[in-house]
């Protein structure tokens, strides 16, 4: 086979190729996990202000508070957190439970600790169908940092 033919280096490319393919390799994502939680909300202040945030904060013996503020609710609307975890990803999305039609709401703000969170840095996609709002952010479940995250998008 001559080295300045075509065929040479069309197997020279399909073997480079083969050889990035095996280096990059392919890594087999753990199994995902699905927890369902209810927001445990209180009524808040109305001071006009349009904050549509959520804070998340590690509390000691792998908890983590998740406080929620800028939600309107009417009276028995209930408000459920539905995280689906798979390795380091998160995607937390927040759902109307009890729904009444034709109530008006009220401005509330809710809290919810959790214990299934590992100690780990997560990549965490909060979305509220409420608000039709969504964040991204990174959170390490062992830093005693409190993050805090507006949803504005």
């Amino acid at each position: 086979m001559d080295l300045n033919s075509p065929e040479f280096y069309t197997i020279a490319f399909v073997v480079a190729m083969a050889l990035v393919a095996l280096l990059m390799g392919h890594r087999e994502k753990g199994p995902a996990s699905t927890h369902i939680v209810q927001l445990a909300t209180t009524a808040a202040e109305n001071d006009g202000s349009d904050d549509d945030s959520v804070q998340l904060r590690h509390v000691g013996g792998g908890k983590v508070l998740i406080s929620r503020e800028g939600l309107m609710l009417s009276p028995e609307e209930t408000i459920n957190l539905v995280f689906t975890i798979r390795d380091a990803e998160c995607s937390i999305l927040e759902k109307k439970g009890v729904k009444r039609r034709g109530a008006v709401g009220e401005p509330v703000k809710g809290e919810v600790t959790v214990k299934f969170l590992r100690p780990m840095k997560y990549h965490i996609r909060y979305e509220s169908q409420v608000t039709s709002r969504w964040a991204t952010f990174t959170y390490d479940a062992s830093s005693p940092d409190v993050e805090q995250v507006t949803l504005n998008y």
